[in-house]
């Protein structure tokens, strides 16, 4: 006598018997299921083996019928044990068709993609607009207690942030991605930047934990924190379909595709300048700008700042803000409050010092003084600059600083204060 099988079970065992071998369902997951060619043939002797199980044949028979093992059948035929798309066929018959240009993904699976462990989630194949992300963030289980005041809007935006930057999205083999981060052990604040953003992956329902630390090196004279994230098809996603890239695509040399992101709301936006700001943004107070590397996302970058009315221009590699922007972007902020990184005090820094012409005609004496002195101490313009800002709170241009220190030093050390203040990057003078 067969033992009862659960309501789903029995589901599962009459759209095989009506259905035979068919792959249609596949179609409303994730990739379609991320099935091989050997699993598709492993679905297809589940369901004969299942049909002929029930026609009438023993165990034995079916076995030696199909060339499998005894236990297999066995195990098969009980539904104790299911090959991968079956599992994915009772999830189907559990949750029915996703809504129009969705598919059904599964946050969690068992190992080599076997089992949809959940949650199962709608995400769109493509996103138009904001109106596509909003639903999709409220089927996410957070997996750590989000602290008052934070939306996870805005933590989804900084997460995407630091995917385009920092963050590095391997897959390997077979494997979903997961999320690398790696940041220097030189400014302890970014320990704070690294746990902020496991944070914001936790509100998005996956797993970001703290990894071994690197230590330091012959060449490299500090050590890096670490952390990393679960594998996750959700990040396979992001990557794809948020960021716009095919898996054969990196975000080092390739654009992203994120147009859609400018629909989203302040808070997200927010969130998505401040990432992009920590992991690839700088500050410099010599050039008296903030500057994106973001290698081809410059022009993404220079619109998402547009959406705030900030205005931007190319200077070699870096997407930069004039000072007078800075000022201005003190409202968005560009750099995170909260976490008061490097960058952000830096950022701070400049957005309050008061900016000189760049002939440096209206120095004050005492000013002219300390310039010509840490410049014939052998210090850069670039570190004159920044020393001048925290002594007397005044910007000065890496022009003006240029331009004096050559005029009043001696002809012996005019050559160290033009060749000790080249600078690699931002060399494009602030707007005065």
């Amino acid at each position: 006598m067969k033992e009862p099988l659960g309501k789903w079970d029995e589901k599962l065992v009459e759209h095989l018997l009506k259905h035979g071998d068919d792959l249609s369902f596949t179609k409303y997951f994730w990739k379609e299921c991320e099935a091989n060619e050997g699993e598709h043939k492993q679905y297809a002797r589940f369901s004969r083996a299942t049909y002929l199980s029930h026609g009438g044949l023993s165990h034995a028979k079916v076995a030696r019928a199909l060339d499998m093992s005894y236990s297999t059948v066995w195990t098969w035929s009980k539904l104790s044990q299911l090959p991968k798309l079956g599992h994915y066929l009772k999830v189907f018959l559990a949750l029915g068709e996703p809504r129009d240009r969705r598919v059904w993904l599964s946050v969690n699976n068992s190992p080599g993609h076997a089992v949809p462990l959940g949650p199962l989630v709608e995400v769109p194949l493509e996103i138009r607009g904001w109106e596509d992300i909003e639903p999709l963030l409220a089927q996410l289980q957070p997996t750590a207690v989000i602290p008052d005041g934070l939306s996870r809007i805005f933590l989804f935006g900084f997460l995407l942030g630091m995917a385009i930057g920092d963050a590095a999205k391997p897959r390997q083999g077979e494997w979903h991605r997961h999320l690398n981060l790696t940041l220097s052990e030189k400014y302890s604040t970014n320990r704070y930047l690294g746990e902020f953003t496991c944070l914001c992956a936790a509100s998005a329902g996956l797993r970001m934990e703290r990894a071994t630390d690197l230590p330091r090196s012959h060449n490299k004279p500090h050590g890096f924190y670490c952390w990393t994230s679960q594998s996750s098809a959700l990040i396979d996603w992001i990557y794809n379909v948020c960021l716009g890239l095919t898996d054969e695509e990196l975000t080092t040399y390739d654009a992203v595709r994120m147009n859609w992101a400018l629909t989203g709301p302040d808070d997200f936006r927010r969130g998505l300048i401040q990432g992009l700001a920590e992991s690839d943004g700088s500050v410099n107070i010599a050039s008296q700008t903030v500057e994106f590397w973001i290698g081809p996302n410059w022009e993404f970058g220079a619109k998402l700042l547009g959406s705030f009315g900030l205005h931007s221009f190319r200077s070699r590699e870096a997407l930069c803000v004039s000072k007078a922007q800075v000022v201005k972007s003190l409202a968005v902020p560009l750099f995170s409050p909260l976490l008061k990184t490097v960058r952000y005090t830096r950022y701070q820094k400049l957005a309050g010092a008061r900016r000189m012409a760049m002939g440096g005609s209206r120095l004050p004496d005492e000013v002219r003084g300390t310039i010509t002195r840490l410049k014939a101490e052998g210090f850069t313009v670039s570190e004159v600059s920044e020393k001048i800002i925290d002594a007397y709170g005044i910007s000065v241009s890496f022009e003006a600083l240029k331009r004096w220190a050559g005029r009043h030093l001696g002809e012996g050390d005019r050559k160290t204060a033009l060749d000790g203040g080249t600078q690699k990057v931002g060399q494009k003078a602030a707007e005065y």
